[in-house]
């Protein structure tokens, strides 16, 4: 198994361009990539944060699996991909290791050579594997303070977490760095991560603690497990939040001391977002 780092999270948009403006224009990540991919019908386009990255998917033509995804599901959350040093050999690990698969064999795409395992086999989020170019250009980076510089980690909604820790890290080599549980949020959960860096983003899996139907993880679970929130880190929170609320989001959330807030899916195309200092 060769995955290093969680590489990007992706969304399905309906327009890339009206995204950017949230994106890029307002929240401050700059594009790494823009492209359209035409043997998978999408355009899609690459935001840079210094360890990971942000993939906004759009659908070109009506008869591809993002433009079902689209109209099934609406905008939101797609996927998680993991970056690979040889993704043919892991795809190949995966499917012998009995993972129910999308991809065999590798393919072209945004991230580079890339391949898919189902959703079905890991807690209801779909899983790419990419394996970037040798000569990709650097990722770009942004020195504003009131833009995100990081993406601290992926949250997935699990009904049990003990059983989702232990899937990922059999079939992804992660091991579980911390477990919690909030009282105030009535959450419990796991994070999960790489054996690299301690910068390098995390997944976490939560379950709620309450049966409250008006519970937002309730409320998910409901429509099955998965991707649920996204969290970046920004140096300078009072200063992005400025920025959003100047934009015209109104729903922008302060939660508990003021160091974190959260934002959307309203305006952020149908991500729930948390933004840290």
């Amino acid at each position: 198994m060769t995955l290093t780092r969680l590489h990007h999270v992706a969304a399905v948009v309906a327009d890339a361009d009206s995204a950017l403006g949230f994106w890029r224009d307002t929240l401050g990540l700059p594009v790494a990539k823009d492209r359209i991919v035409e043997e998978q019908g999408v355009r899609g386009v690459l935001l840079a944060l210094d360890n990971a990255e942000i993939e906004l998917i759009q659908p070109l033509t009506p008869d591809n699996g993002v433009a079902r995804y689209l109209a099934d599901r609406g905008e939101g959350f797609h996927h998680i991909c993991f970056e690979s040093t040889d993704v043919a050999a892991d795809l190949i690990a995966a499917s012998e290791a009995g993972i129910k698969m999308i991809d065999k064999t590798p393919r072209d795409g945004l991230a580079g050579l890339i391949g898919f395992l189902h959703p079905r086999a890991n807690h209801g989020v779909l899983i790419e594997y990419a394996q970037p170019p040798d000569d990709e250009a650097p990722r770009p980076t942004s020195d504003d303070p009131s833009a995100p510089q990081r993406v601290h980690h992926a949250v997935c909604a699990a009904r049990d977490v003990a059983a989702a820790t232990a899937t990922f890290c059999e079939h992804f080599g992660m091991h579980e760095a911390e477990r919690h549980q909030s009282d105030p949020f009535a959450v419990a959960g796991s994070f999960l991560a790489f054996g690299g860096e301690e910068t390098s983003a995390r997944v976490e899996f939560v379950t709620p603690t309450t049966d409250d139907p008006a519970h937002p993880l309730v409320e998910r679970l409901g429509k099955g497990e998965g991707l649920f929130r996204l969290v970046l880190h920004v140096p300078d929170l009072a200063a992005c939040v400025a920025k959003l609320e100047a934009a015209g989001l109104a729903s922008v959330d302060h939660l508990g001391d003021g160091s974190v807030v959260e934002v959307g899916p309203e305006g952020t195309n149908g991500v729930r977002l948390i933004l840290a200092s």
